[in-house]
């Protein structure tokens, strides 16, 4: 309670005191199992559920989920929670995580149903083209999904979720298990890449299971991460559409995208589209599924954008790690590039650099491709045929009208990859104009572009800490002097002087018409600096130091002790990668290694798919 005195000076004021709701207290529905989305045949309501139904990898004879629950375990040791997602679902950020309903919840070890609405945990079912080729029936094979909360505003809702919960029907060969290692580094890397900018899946908490141990590189300790998102509806249910040859199963997919988790509301790049492109306008009318389809795919194409701007990369694009919100999700080996090298793959597996950073693009297109090859029936039907009931019932009357239904999507096709690349290059324009503090000109992308990204190839300086140390020169001042201030972007450890000289001469050039263009748009260093300073990170989470993270939290596990230090430290930076007054006065030696450079052998490295 609040004294008077308290009262009177918050209200004289024009204060208010957040009340923070309790994730006990929140409203949780399942919209996904409440829609017209089919449940699994052999498992169709909750008090089915048994161990050879929800916990045996099966095929699905028909249906999108099945209901399960997640596997009980010796021992659970809560780790962490992430201060953004708590607040975003509008949690108390320093007494939630203490709560014992919230632990119980995010570890695993109890969950929460409902009959009205019906609430019960469930994995959904999915296909999908893993490196190219179909894989068939896959699913949340580790997943379990709980329920739907609404955000802190009640703007929109997040559908909460366990992954490393037990196997599931879809579990295939695998255990069900998910290790601490990968775990942590989900945990930190999706927090991350939302508090940057970039569209991403979140972490909740994460949860140690102590005495479980999988078999992956040895006998790890496992883990479960609550991972939370808008929606996990990826281009894989489409292939599962395709798969399973159910034309019903694709029209209430679309339709609950639409409807639920879109709301009708599609990206405003689309609405310019269809109002200024002259070949979507020759196109004609389009359909819900026709903007379904292009909405995909500029999600995606700007999410790309993103990656490529600040060095992400995802390790295995398959359609199944595809979100139809272009949502980096499903991480495994992933990283964000140290050094500029378009043919670096974060995927030790990916011996053909089919995930590589220069083919992330075409990778993600390929995908758009698949989703429209499995949305072809309702792409195809267009404005005459899309809500005939008899087209709905038993699809096209005739080979002529498939015929014409196959030009309609191939040139839908066409236009979308149209609007996937120029949607691409204006959002890549855009976004690194903002690191390097620059308004966007066309011409930027065959003028300064190319030669900044020359530049660090060739002087391989690290890429994010360039964009940092650039904003902060002087350029517009009298004493500036390019040589010098070349020299200082040099790496320390360099020694070789037939390359310091290389380097310098590109650093050189770089400079000189990088402050050209500054001066061009006649803009001060203040007003540069400003605007680069939102755009470019402090901190970057990297491979070594997240490793960093996972021995230590492991050595406190194995030994009994409190082991949650590095990671509570870690996600205050991750939080808040723009700015340092909110990383916390604990461990400062830490944070300063953590910013440290490093020796290379500690860069550029890769990981494999297993966790």
């Amino acid at each position: 309670m609040l004294s008077a005195t308290t009262s009177k000076f918050i209200a004289k004021k024009g204060l208010c005191v957040r009340k923070f709701a309790t994730l006990e207290s929140l409203k949780k529905t399942s919209p996904f199992i409440n829609s017209n989305i089919k449940p699994d045949q052999d498992l169709e309501t909750p008090d089915k559920v048994s161990e050879e139904l929800s916990k045996t990898p099966r095929q699905l004879k028909s249906g999108f989920y099945s209901y399960t629950y997640p596997t009980q375990r010796k021992k659970y040791e809560f780790l962490s929670a992430s201060p953004n997602a708590l607040k975003d679902l509008g949690l108390d950020p320093v007494n939630e995580p203490k709560s014992q309903y919230f632990q119980d919840i995010m570890s695993g070890k109890t969950f929460y149903q409902s009959k009205d609405p019906k609430v019960y945990p469930f994995a959904m079912a999915y296909a999908g083209y893993q490196f190219g080729n179909f894989a068939g029936q896959l699913g949340d094979g580790r997943v379990v999904n709980l329920f739907t909360v609404p955000n802190a505003n009640g703007t929109e809702t997040f559908d909460l979720q366990l992954k490393g919960a037990g196997k599931t029907p879809f579990s295939r060969f695998a255990d069900g298990n998910a290790v601490l290692r990968s775990s942590i580094r989900e945990y930190i890397i999706s927090e991350y890449l939302h508090a940057v900018g970039i569209p991403a899946t979140r972490a909740l908490a994460i949860t140690a299971y102590p005495e479980n141990k999988a078999q992956r590189n040895g006998a790890e300790i496992c883990a479960v991460v609550c991972r939370m998102a808008p929606s996990w509806i990826r281009v894989g249910h489409f292939d599962y559409c395709r798969m399973k040859g159910d034309r019903q199963g694709l029209f209430n997919l679309c339709e609950y995208i639409d409807t639920t988790v879109l709301k009708g509301e599609y990206t405003k790049d689309l609405t310019n589209y269809m109002e200024n492109d002259a070949d979507l306008k020759e196109f004609g009318e389009l359909t819900t599924f026709d903007k379904l389809f292009l909405d995909i795919i500029i999600r995606n194409s700007k999410s790309v954008a993103y990656w490529h701007t600040y060095g992400f990369l995802n390790g295995v694009l398959n359609t199944d790690n595809t979100s139809i919100l272009g949502l980096a999700i499903d991480f495994g080996p992933f990283a964000i590039m140290d050094k500029f090298d378009p043919n670096y793959t974060s995927n030790s597996e990916d011996h053909e650099l089919r995930y590589s950073f220069k083919n992330t693009p075409s990778a993600i297109w390929f995908n758009m491709v698949k989703l429209a090859e499995a949305m072809a029936e309702v792409l195809g039907a267009g404005p005459e045929l899309i809500n005939d009931s008899e087209f709905r019932a038993n699809g096209y009357p005739n080979d002529e009208a498939v015929d014409s239904a196959m030009k309609r999507v191939n040139k839908l096709i066409r236009i979308g990859g149209d609007i996937f690349e120029k949607t691409f290059i204006d959002d890549y324009l855009r976004l690194v104009s903002a690191r390097l503090g620059i308004k966007p000109k066309a011409s930027d992308n065959q003028d300064i572009f190319p030669l900044l990204f020359e530049t660090l190839q060739i002087t391989k300086i690290e890429y994010n800490n360039f964009f940092v140390e650039l904003q902060q020169l002087d350029l517009m001042d009298d004493s500036f002097d390019i040589v010098e201030t070349a020299k200082t972007f040099i790496p320390s450890t360099l020694k070789d002087e037939d390359e310091i000289a290389k380097i310098q001469k590109e650093l050189v050039t770089f400079l000189t018409i990088f402050k050209a263009r500054c001066e061009e748009e006649l803009l001060t260093d203040e007003l540069r600096r400003e605007r680069a300073s939102k755009a470019n990170p402090k901190f970057v989470p990297k491979n070594w130091i997240l490793q960093d993270v996972i021995d230590f939290t492991t050595e406190k596990l194995q030994n009994g002790e409190d082991a949650s230090a590095y990671l509570d430290k870690i996600m205050k930076m991750a939080n808040n990668p723009y700015d340092k007054t909110q990383w916390g006065d604990e461990l400062k030696e830490l944070e300063e290694k953590w910013l440290s450079s490093v020796d290379d052998s500690k860069l550029m490295t890769t990981c494999s798919c297993s966790s």
